[in-house]
């Protein structure tokens, strides 16, 4: 099953950059959907890829994904107190960022999430 996915706009300041909420890199994430995800988003529908993650959590999310491969389409990590702007993909909304939402990143959801974030970012229609 694929969840449940939306989006939200807000306020667009960044479309060329998709900040995806660190917990969507962990089970139940299919970890090779999340990093397909990010080679077909990025280059071609945003420039830069940041993974936000709580400031206790870096290194743990850095070392699960470099781990894993997960980094090679993503630019750096950020942490959620500090303001980056962008399109986000997050399980749950965020009142300052045009938001995709997902429970998870599998392959039943990765062409919707896709189209989701082509639309946010102005690529498609």
């Amino acid at each position: 099953m694929g969840g449940e996915v939306e989006d939200r706009v807000i306020d667009l300041t960044s479309p060329e950059t998709l900040i995806i909420r660190g917990e969507l890199t962990e089970p139940p994430t299919w970890f090779p959907a999340y990093r397909e995800l990010t080679m077909k988003l990025k280059g071609t529908v945003v420039a830069v890829i940041l993974i936000e993650s709580e400031r206790n959590l870096r290194d743990l999310y850095w070392k699960w994904t470099g781990r894993n491969g997960g980094r090679d389409y993503v630019n750096d990590l950020i942490f959620s107190d500090e303001y980056e702007p962008g399109i986000k993909l997050d399980a749950q909304h965020d009142r300052l960022h045009p938001t995709v939402t997902a429970e998870r990143i599998v392959p039943e959801n990765l062409v919707q999430l896709t189209h989701r974030v082509s639309v946010l970012a102005g690529q498609t229609h």
